[in-house]
């Protein structure tokens, strides 16, 4: 397993040999620090949340030399927790620029300084808009230009991703529009417990920590509030054994 996943990241290396003048490209390493992790001394998903969003923002600002905001990230499969102690490293790059919207693409990968083992964490892809100047005009961004092979893909399939994003949510509008949405299994539901025993309410301050350069709380800290109530709603779920 160990030398599979050095292989992926030799593979991803090499194609970031192929781009390395992007000019949207934006590199990050971070050690986790306990102040990062769980109960469990592992690397909380709502920090590395965090961590993926600010580069992803970093990479979006530099196409668009202006100020932008998260309007979404796709589903994310998290392959390998991550430690104390370990080295988060993560590289974003915009994929493609549409009017103003962009797609960027966030790889993570960890490495054991200890052991000189590297593995892959996971893959996303997030939704940048630009925010309008002072005057009140739209920011119109620049084509992307792609120069590697990889970069070629995912420009192309970067607008079937966001054509698929527009219909996924038309169709999830639609289903609550029409009342059509189905109960839950009736079965399920008798086996368990009422679903209102796992709900989970927060209420935060947004302070300095919790703001970004542009003085507002930004997506990777609300993420990581919506994954400390999750956990604890999953935690109930856990404890009441529910299926």
């Amino acid at each position: 397993m160990t030398s599979q996943l050095s292989d992926d990241l030799k593979e991803e290396e090499e194609e970031d040999e192929e781009s390395c003048d992007n000019p949207t490209e934006v590199k990050m390493s971070q050690i986790v620090m306990p102040c990062h992790c769980n109960h469990r001394q592992e690397l909380s998903v709502g920090q590395l949340l965090k961590w993926m969003d600010s580069t992803a923002c970093l990479s979006a600002e530099r196409l668009a030399g202006s100020l932008c905001v998260t309007a979404s990230m796709d589903d994310i499969h998290f392959e390998h927790t991550i430690s104390m102690g370990q080295v988060v490293n993560l590289r974003a790059k915009v994929n493609r620029a549409f009017n103003t919207s962009m797609e960027v693409g966030i790889h993570v990968s960890c490495e054991d300084l200890y052991s000189d083992r590297h593995w892959r964490v996971c893959h996303a892809y997030a939704t940048f808009v630009t925010q309008r100047t002072n005057t009140g005009q739209k920011v119109t961004l620049k084509p992307v230009v792609p120069q590697s092979q990889n970069e070629h893909m995912e420009y192309s399939v970067a607008a079937e991703r966001r054509r698929v994003r527009m219909v996924h949510s038309d169709i999830i509008k639609e289903l609550l529009a029409s009342g059509s949405v189905e109960q839950a299994d009736s079965s399920a539901v008798c086996s368990g417990v009422a679903a209102e025993k796992t709900r989970v309410e927060s209420v935060e301050l947004v302070l300095p920590p919790h703001a970004n350069h542009q003085v507002n709380t930004f997506g990777g800290q609300i993420m990581a509030w919506m994954v400390n109530v999750a956990t604890i709603a999953a935690r109930w779920k856990r404890q009441f054994n529910i299926k």
